[in-house]
């Protein structure tokens, strides 16, 4: 889905915090349903779905040096000596922050947690902070850093047996994320997709991620396993292209590995995008590196460095993350009988949001239909 339904001069009818009606202000402002209706004026303005981001970290570790040496501490270390309030307490300052930037939606990994009771100390900020105020899709990324005593049949063993079992019977995330290309995640792509069969036998949702550009054999994996997505930079295999676009596997480029290579990246995506694979962008926000999570920035670098149209770029930041996450049947597009996530922006056309380098024009963001950021001026109709 690269195009966009434009209606000019349009209007929503929100009923419960669901979208009952869009279409021309004309028409919807006239149905019985809207005669009682409070109005927002939003003259002058794009309204849009709210921004959807496929990969976050929402809790996160502040750098930490250790008596007075150079190094720091890992986040893993960080996080360990966290207390679950601390933890609490900035996963809510960066929940806020994704919201004041227009994000709604955000699929929260776990990759700074690499023992499973941290992992839970995560994944129970996610359901602490649930709706307050962004939906969250929690993501249990299992990470295992290197130069453990354990070897990599007694790691896979110990993802089989305890932590994919622990994560599920406590209902703390409903996607797995399993890292590819071995040295990553320790496991080789066999153990990775016994593991995968052995998650999705469970009932989870199947993600797959690489730092560098996917092998065959990742895609392949992508492919056996019936994963929703795969968070890399874009690969140039034409053949598994429209094989990975059947089955709804979204890629998912993350900014730095999309961006900071921008002139290999264009020709992959665009090839992708012509044959059909849905593409996402997501900020992949990271405390500790150069990174944004402003996603109009994300617009305007998509435009402009990897040459989408502005069409497709809201699509990569909208509907398309929103599949990535399994949630489009509820968010990412503004139709009847979805939730009315939305954001509405000071820019008179759509076209500009990619123009403007570095700004942020969100005045007004909605979940449910409720106010999340901004206030705009309400009237009785």
């Amino acid at each position: 889905m690269s195009e966009l339904d434009i209606v000019p001069r349009g209007a929503l009818l929100i009923r419960n915090g669901v979208i009952e009606d869009v279409g021309p202000a004309r028409r919807v402002e006239n149905l019985a349903g809207a005669r009682k209706a409070r109005v927002i004026d939003a003259t002058g303005k794009v309204v849009m779905p709210a921004f959807v981001d496929a990969d976050v970290a929402l809790v996160t570790a502040p750098s930490v040096r250790e008596n007075g040496e150079r190094e720091e501490r890992t986040e893993a270390a960080t996080l360990r000596l966290m207390s679950r309030k601390v933890a609490l307490a900035r996963a809510a300052e960066m929940s806020a922050e994704y919201a004041r930037y227009g994000s709604v939606t955000v699929g929260a990994h776990t990759r700074c947690a690499t023992d499973l009771k941290n992992i839970a100390k995560v994944l129970r900020t996610h359901q602490a902070l649930q709706m307050k105020p962004l939906r969250i899709r929690s993501v249990f990324a299992p990470q295992f850093p290197p130069g453990g005593m354990r070897s990599p049949a007694q790691l896979l063993e110990v993802l089989l047996t305890k932590w994919l079992p622990s994560i599920k019977s406590r209902k703390l995330a409903t996607v797995v994320e399993f890292a590819t290309g071995g040295e990553a995640s320790r496991l080789d792509n066999t153990m990775v997709r016994m593991a995968a069969v052995s998650a999705a036998g469970m009932g989870y949702a199947i993600r797959l991620r690489s730092e560098q550009r996917p092998t065959p054999g990742d895609l392949q994996l992508a492919l056996s396993s019936g994963a929703i997505a795969i968070v890399a930079p874009m690969d140039s295999l034409r053949a598994f292209a429209g094989p990975l676009a059947a089955i709804g596997c979204v890629r998912v480029i993350p900014a730095s590995e999309g961006f900071d290579d921008s002139a290999n990246a264009a020709g992959a995506i665009r090839q992708a995008l012509d044959e059909g694979v849905a593409v996402a962008l997501a900020s992949s926000y990271r405390s500790r590196a150069a990174s944004t999570l402003n996603m109009q920035h994300l617009l305007h670098l998509a435009v402009y460095r990897l040459g989408l149209t502005e069409e497709e770029a809201i699509t990569a930041t909208t509907w398309n993350p929103a599949c990535s996450l399994r949630l489009s049947h509820v968010t990412g597009s503004l139709e009847p009988g979805k939730s009315a996530d939305v954001v509405m922006l000071d820019v008179p056309d759509y076209r500009e949001l990619a123009r403007r380098a570095g700004h942020h024009d969100v005045s007004l963001v909605m979940r449910g239909g409720q106010a999340i950021v901004g206030s705009a001026s309400l009237s009785e109709d």
